[in-house]
């Protein structure tokens, strides 16, 4: 019994000796991380741009469609409006280059119809602002169809002014006025089997089975022109 009291006595001590130091604390750094990182995608954003037309400069050719009529003056006073379209292309008109056109027109009084080839070049006198102005020189050949004559073939000289306004570098309205002149370059004779020829003397078509008969021709004409129409640049 001395024994646990003794042993009672010397733990209280103990722990009244203990209770008057402070705790200790272990002080450290923490763990390193990992120096491995994950790694994060990089987005390269692309913000959308707005379609933009190409500059007039980057611009070399162009589209015609166009309303087109000419005032003729035939032989014997007799004037007969022809109108009808023509399709042709270019080079820009912003600049100097050359043209290429057919045509279809109609004459109403003669129920008549005329189709021609025309190319030529084109003069650049203004380039401003938007606006544009052309002089225009060609040549091309055409044929005239009409009730009571035979088919008439033309060696055609057409001269214009055109004036344009360009409100987006694509896109072209033009209208313009000129000059033609059509010479008759048909045969004067056609022959039985089917030839034709320029003669009307003493034997002619003798080598082609004899003379069929002679040709019936419109003859020359000439006036003012008359077109309106658009231009798509590319």
């Amino acid at each position: 019994m001395k024994k646990l009291l003794a042993i009672g006595t010397l733990s209280l001590i103990s722990s009244l000796a203990l209770a008057d130091k402070p705790l200790l604390i272990q002080q450290g750094t923490p763990e390193p991380m990992s120096s491995y990182e994950t790694p994060v995608a990089e987005t390269q954003y692309t913000p959308l741009q707005p379609t933009r037309y190409k500059n007039e400069t980057a611009l070399n050719a162009s589209l015609m469609l166009e309303y087109s009529a000419q005032k003729g003056k035939f032989a014997n006073d007799i004037d007969e409006d022809l109108k009808g379209f023509g399709i042709g292309i270019s080079s820009t008109p912003h600049r100097n280059g050359y043209w290429g056109k057919f045509e279809y027109q109609q004459s109403d009084n003669y129920d008549g119809s005329a189709y021609e080839f025309s190319f030529g070049g084109h003069l650049n006198l203004i380039n401003a602002n938007g606006f544009y102005a052309l002089a225009t020189v060609g040549t091309g050949v055409s044929i005239l169809e009409a009730d009571g004559f035979d088919n008439s073939t033309y060696w055609t000289l057409p001269v214009g002014l055109e004036l344009g306004y360009t409100p987006m570098p694509n896109l072209s309205v033009y209208g313009g006025v000129g000059y033609k002149w059509s010479w008759d370059i048909s045969s004067s004779t056609t022959c039985k089997d089917g030839t034709t020829s320029n003669s009307v003397g003493s034997g002619t078509c003798s080598s082609h089975d004899g003379i069929d008969h002679y040709n019936y021709t419109i003859g020359d004409y000439d006036g003012m022109t008359y077109k309106a129409g658009l231009r798509y640049n590319f």
